[in-house]
């Protein structure tokens, strides 16, 4: 398959599977995706590698599996990256306009940027992005280029995701030894904003909140800015294990319970409900379990992992301004009664989310559970039409994403 526009292929190495997905941006930004290849997940936990050849044999799975549905060859991609060790924050750098007419320059602007970007990180640490929330001249936000405005003071507000260099660098090794270029890292979470918000629940302000196997990722997105983000090593796997501990049940059991019988609510049609599980050497089921109690115990953990999340926003007061909602994705987002669970928690619409303003295969991209490979791959299309531009201007100076 010939294309004049670039390849873009996003790889996500989750806990429990790996999806490669490969598309391709016109020259209005106009994403189209080509194929989706997954495998299951061996060698992942709480989305950090633990059994390297395990994962490296499910990488190739994946990436062939896409390069075989999109009919190319994959030769470098754009790597999610995540886990307990990512970590966001907000930051402030001020610079002060020291020319005798006051008037800001662009290197004015650099600077306080960069004043922005000398942080102290907890050791090890690296920078994954360096996110550009908004410029204030002497605590005025200014929403077009403050070049040549009059003033004393500049300050650059953003948000910071960092991580560990060690563990960043466990999944990008594993990828190139596979003789694939990794042509950038990028967080799973902003990744999952980039595909399924439109730009007006950007500008409006939206939670997005990715439950896969073994975490969950976040990010309150306002504008071309992010103003809060972070994991919790806490998925679905955590439900599957609550409820074999609760019931008494083995890890396979309790994962096939949670798929037919859950729900992260208990609702009136489910007390004294029972449903039969295992069987004897005769095929007999031998016990039932209470529809109610298994209900119960998913829904206590779930309200956790949002309560988890909302105190994270509270601290900003952000969910004060998400007019667009709550957007769930990954594969936890498939559990019935997630959004009203949501709901009373967030106390804001919430909705299932899907991939939108993508063009593609429609059934794929209603699957909350590709969000995150394919939001990787369009990232990687901002990235490409990131690159500076022969004439100033001052996202070049100051870029949203990087």
């Amino acid at each position: 398959m010939f294309s004049e526009a670039p390849l873009l292929v996003g790889l996500e190495i989750g806990t429990s599977k790996i999806c490669a997905a490969v598309g391709e941006e016109n020259d209005r930004g106009e994403f189209t995706l080509l194929g989706i290849g997954q495998a299951r997940s061996r060698g992942v936990r709480k989305g950090e590698i633990v059994d390297p050849a395990k994962a490296q044999e499910d990488v190739r799975t994946a990436l062939a599996n896409a390069e075989e549905q999109a009919g190319v060859t994959i030769g470098n991609l754009f790597l999610g990256v995540t886990g307990r060790h990512v970590e966001g924050f907000n930051n402030v750098g001020m610079h002060p306009v020291a020319s005798d007419d006051r008037l800001v320059t662009p290197q004015d602007i650099a600077d306080a940027a960069a004043n922005a970007k000398a942080i102290t990180l907890p050791a090890e640490h690296t920078v994954l992005h360096t996110i550009r929330q908004r410029v204030c001249i002497d605590g005025e936000e200014v929403v077009d280029d403050p070049v040549g405005m009059v003033g004393h003071k500049v300050e650059a507000h953003v948000h910071v995701i960092h991580g560990s260099a060690v563990r960043i660098q466990n999944p990008v090794n594993l990828v190139r030894a596979l003789s694939i270029e990794v042509n950038h890292t990028v967080f799973n979470g902003l990744a999952d904003a980039q595909a399924v918000l439109t730009p007006e629940d950007k500008e409006n302000g939206a939670l997005v909140i990715d439950i896969g196997g073994g975490t969950t990722e976040f990010v309150f997105q306002q504008g071309q800015g992010i103003r809060q983000s972070g994991v919790f090593a806490i998925g679905g796997d955590h439900i599957s294990n609550d409820i074999a501990i609760g019931l008494k049940l083995n890890l396979g059991m309790a994962e096939s319970l949670k798929i037919k019988c859950g729900s992260a609510v208990v609702d009136p049609s489910c007390h004294g409900r029972r449903v039969p599980i295992g069987e004897d050497d005769h095929g007999i089921k031998s016990r039932e379990v209470s529809v109610e109690h298994l209900r119960r115990i998913m829904s206590v953990r779930i309200q956790e992992i949002f309560e988890l999340i909302a105190e994270r926003c509270s601290e900003g007061c952000f969910l004060d301004e998400a007019r667009a909602g709550v957007f769930l994705c990954g594969g936890g987002a498939h559990i019935p009664g997630i959004d009203v669970l949501a709901q009373r928690v967030f106390h804001l619409p919430v909705t299932l989310a899907t991939c939108r303003n993508i063009t593609g295969n429609s059934t794929t991209l209603s699957h909350p559970e590709f969000s995150t490979a394919i939001g990787i791959a369009r990232y990687g299309g901002m990235r490409l039409r990131g690159r500076p531009r022969p004439r100033f201007n001052l996202r070049d100076v100051f870029p949203f994403f990087r």
